[in-house]
């Protein structure tokens, strides 16, 4: 097997079979969607296998000729799905309208609408033959020759994938099957670049019309990364099967399992670095099976076992990174707690349902959220019958994505190179050697040059300096040992940094943020800040570990004011 052409970035299922390209065989997810319910929703994270499963659905079923015979179902031979004689019945049986929107992410409403529009299209074009021979009423030709023309209203194409399955179950006499495969990309960059309402509505209208009450449909399956909410795209379909990743249904079909894994180490003798690859692709948790990120995976094969971030340097990160950048100081704070050990957990509430526009005010949203696109695990599964709410405890699942925090967190610390403001690891360079005054100076025009990414509703001090302890978190912990006093109150922030060479100093901070209410000047502040820091008495528990000097650095904060003052002790 290990001779077999590896399918990295192969989406097409006939592409993949006909050039004889490695197989994880997930053929028997059709059993499990001829079993299923009328209308699925799968959602699952990016590059876990959705569109090539779409695919070899649509193949599955397709009632299509090649060579003169009916269906793909020469594809499906030796696969596991064959020795399955009932499902092989549905083999070949039924007119397929497979819809993908993985590619749809447009900056603007209307590039977005004529994408869709145009896959629609291209749909009605594939059958073009079908719609010829059919005895369409005049109205019907009219609406037919507008979607294919791309002239199409928007009620008209709300109503085009319905006008469609109507029109191939009279030709053919057989029920349709509807494939919509990442029906929630085109919402993400809707949300990003503000037309996420208009979309949702046309969207709830498109994908209503295609499967609710649709006397025309068979089997309808989509794919994404999220169940958008209820009121919003779903609100009129109450007939949809949601298998989220924590269902134990169609778990192992998306991802590689522990074995599926294990089996192509073997294929491409890499089972000695098995342990090192555990550590970086697995540890997510669908329907309390352990899975692999196929994409990785497949990448580190292609790369002769070679471990790199394969996954986050393919995914559209942005929307993750700006919305913990944002997020509140108490996100921060355990996404801090994450950071610092890699057994660390968080427990929050269990939402299966994302409200886009709540993903700003709503930190258990934002959880859920990095939760369902990939970038959490989750464990431990309770639910409180009483208030009828479930807890997860929430993990980075593996150092693929923990990189892909330290990234994100030291990208917040990038100031507009115009300012010529210092960049974070110039800043805690000077900290390391002791150069304060340099120091001072650097941090008061780094603060001013940075401040404005986290100056969001008039909290800019507490989102800034806890997001400034990640930043220290990340860039210095190879060397030194972080440490957060994270009950110390709002407005101040006690935070040691131990280093693992005794020999070199540790650091105290202690930040303080100063409103009209404190009456307090940034000089006051300062020195209250320092008297913070022997009332903690952080100084001797550093030094009881045996570091000979420690310096204590107090932060004063009043809106974009800064001021920076230290003081040293010798054992």
């Amino acid at each position: 097997m290990a001779n077999k052409r590896l399918p990295l970035g192969t989406s097409d299922f006939k592409v993949l079979i006909d050039e004889q390209l490695y197989y994880v065989d997930k053929t028997n997810l059709i059993a499990e969607i001829i079993d299923g319910g009328r209308i699925t929703l799968l959602p699952r994270p990016r590059r876990f296998g959705k569109t090539l499963n779409m695919s070899m659905l649509s193949y599955f079923f397709s009632n299509q000729s090649q060579n003169g015979h009916p269906g793909y179902r020469h594809l499906f031979k030796d696969l596991e799905i064959e020795q399955n004689a009932t499902a092989m019945t549905h083999c070949g049986q039924y007119p397929v309208i497979f819809l993908s929107f993985k590619d749809i992410k447009e900056r603007s409403e209307e590039d977005t609408y004529c994408k869709i529009a145009d896959l629609i299209a291209t749909q009605y074009d594939h059958y073009s033959e079908v719609l010829s021979n059919l005895n369409l009423s005049e109205r019907e030709s009219q609406t037919v020759q507008s979607i294919r023309t791309l002239s199409a209203t928007t009620v008209e194409l709300s109503n085009s994938i319905r006008l469609l399955s109507a029109l191939l179950q009279r030709y053919f006499q057989q029920p349709v099957i509807i494939i919509v495969d990442e029906y929630d990309m085109p919402i993400n960059s809707a949300y990003t670049y503000g037309y996420y309402d208009s979309l949702v509505i046309f969207l709830r209208n498109l994908l209503s019309g295609a499967f609710k009450d649709n006397p025309y449909v068979f089997k309808g399956i989509m794919t994404g990364i999220l169940r958008v909410a209820q009121e919003s795209i779903f609100s009129g379909l109450n007939n949809v099967d949601v298998c989220t990743l924590n269902n134990p249904r169609y778990s192992s079909y998306f991802g590689f399992t522990e074995p599926e894994t294990l089996k192509l180490m073997e294929d491409y003798e890499l089972t000695r670095n098995i342990d090192s690859i555990r550590q970086w692709y697995n540890g997510y948790n669908f329907g309390e099976r352990i899975i692999y990120n196929p994409w990785s995976i497949i990448s580190l094969l292609q790369n002769n076992g070679m471990l790199s971030p394969y996954w986050l340097n393919t995914s559209d990160n942005a929307l993750v990174k700006d919305l913990i950048g944002r997020a509140s100081m108490r996100v921060k704070q355990d996404l801090e707690h994450l950071m610092l050990g890699t057994n660390n957990t968080i427990s929050k509430p269990l939402n299966e349902n994302i409200v886009f526009r709540n993903l700003d005010e709503d930190e258990d949203a934002i959880w859920n959220f990095l939760l369902f696109s990939g970038y959490l695990r989750y464990t431990n599964i309770s639910t409180d019958v009483m208030v009828g709410e479930t807890h997860v405890e929430l993990s980075i699942p593996n150092q693929e994505v923990r990189f892909f925090y330290t990234r994100a967190i030291l990208s917040w610390f990038k100031p507009n190179p115009a300012t010529n403001a210092p960049q974070l690891p110039t800043l805690l360079n000077l900290l390391l050697q002791c150069d304060f005054a340099s120091f001072n100076k650097a941090f008061t025009h780094f603060c001013q040059a940075t401040f404005s990414y986290f100056d969001i509703q008039g909290k800019q001090p507490e989102r800034f300096y806890h997001a400034f302890v990640l930043g220290m978190l990340v860039q210095l912990q190879a060397s030194h040992t972080i440490k957060s006093n994270r009950e110390s109150g709002y407005g101040r922030y006690d935070v040691c940094i131990i280093p693992k060479d005794k020999s070199q100093p540790g650091f105290v901070f202690e930040f303080k943020s100063v409103d009209a209410m404190d009456n307090l000047t940034l000089e006051q502040a300062c020195q209250a800040a320092m008297e913070q820091i022997e009332q903690q008495n952080y100084k001797s528990e550093i030094m009881e570990q045996g570091i000979k000097q420690v310096h204590s650095i107090a932060i004063a904060f009043a809106g974009k004011q800064v001021l920076v003052q230290t003081s040293s002790t010798t054992a």
